[in-house]
């Protein structure tokens, strides 16, 4: 059977998540059987359209296991005997994991997929749908919603100079909502839109745009954070459209994979700038790059001064404020540090069909 979409999933140690995600995608129990829209066919998994067959999308779907303690994963894989398993045995970023998926998988289109994440009926076949009916479409993403049915920021602009200075900026309550510009409304409307970039949490890539970009830049965001950005860049330079399609949907639950404590310093949100400058320096060079590293310290005073009389009004407590304060500096240190040789992978493209395959790692172990 040709397969219509490989998908890449990663499992971040949330077995009760991965499990509901995998179910959504075969329309088991966490998705009601009258629910309406098209049910994903899956390769030998004999789950078929409910309404129209010729509509359903023949899929693979890969588990990366991320170094877990393999809870739950036996019943897992019990439960879905047709899902791919990659176990590695040390921990790797977001883009590494993903990449491993991506280089062995055979689709036509290749889906990153969140583990915290529940698949609408229909959903990922629509965005097949979509890509097959717009050949200049190269990357498409669906209506993100939270938990609560809200609609989840999933559409963004392009990245700016001028965004990363409200974005690090301490404000004043009323011009907080400047912290929002950098979201694109597209995501409230009802028509198919070109962005600039798409919320990494589900984003389907045709086959053809991946081989003339590449993977993921594991490099550059060897953990997580501005590896769709870069990724959705790369699509978008090389002439395709990357395309938000409303009437694809799913919940994203969100942050459940990384999480800091409030007390301390958060060390991810001080990587995450490590790589935002990295980032610019990629994709608007290392002009731009200064100027954003000028913007993490000259920004430090205001800050402090922000954080010092919300903390001596009692609008946030002692605690937060400090730790606040030690990101702040963690991130102006950053500013100060020379980028890790290499800070970005200049060549991230698929080898020739006529060529070897991709070497897997030795640190993983594919599982049929």
């Amino acid at each position: 059977m040709a397969i219509d979409l490989s998908i890449s999933i990663i499992n971040h140690s949330n077995p009760e998540m991965l499990r509901d995600c995998l179910r959504s995608l075969f329309c088991s129990a966490a998705t009601p059987a009258s629910a309406p829209g098209f049910r994903l066919e899956c390769c030998d998994a004999g789950v078929a359209a409910t309404e129209k067959p010729e509509t359903g999308s023949a899929c693979e779907i890969i588990v990366i296991d991320n170094a877990t303690d393999h809870r739950l994963v036996h019943e897992i894989r019990l439960e879905f005997p047709t899902v791919k398993w990659i176990f590695n045995k040390n921990r790797l970023g977001f883009s590494a994991n993903h990449n491993q998926a991506l280089s062995i998988a055979t689709g036509r289109y290749l889906c990153i997929l969140n583990d915290d994440t529940i698949i609408h009926p229909g959903a990922l076949n629509a965005l097949v749908r979509y890509l097959d009916e717009n050949p200049k479409a190269g990357m498409a993403g669906p209506r993100t919603f939270n938990r609560d049915g809200s609609i989840q920021n999933s559409t963004f602009r392009a990245k700016s100079l001028f965004g990363e200075l409200i974005d690090i900026l301490q404000l004043p309550g009323g011009l907080n909502k400047l912290k929002l510009r950098g979201i694109d409304p597209a995501q409230h409307g009802d028509q198919p839109v070109a962005v600039a970039w798409l919320l990494g949490a589900c984003i389907v890539i045709r086959r053809q745009a991946m081989e003339q970009v590449g993977l993921l830049d594991d490099v550059l965001s060897p953990i997580a954070n501005c590896e769709e950005v870069d990724w959705c860049d790369r699509v978008r330079k090389s002439g395709w459209d990357v395309v938000f399609v409303p009437w694809s949907k799913i919940t994203h639950f969100g942050g459940q994979s990384l999480k800091s404590e409030s007390t301390r310093p958060d060390r991810f949100r001080i990587e995450m700038h490590r790589v935002t400058i990295a980032y610019f320096a990629k994709q608007h060079g290392l002009f731009s790059s200064l100027l954003l590293r000028g913007i993490y310290i000259i920004t430090l005073p205001w800050n402090g001064l922000m954080l010092g009389q919300s903390a001596l009004r009692g609008r946030l407590k002692k605690s937060e404020a400090k730790a606040t304060w030690g990101t702040l500096v963690g991130i102006a240190r950053i500013a100060l540090t020379p980028l890790r040789k290499p800070y970005c992978r200049t060549e991230t493209r698929l080898p020739d069909a006529k060529s070897s395959p991709l070497p897997q790692p030795q640190r993983t172990a594919l599982s049929v």
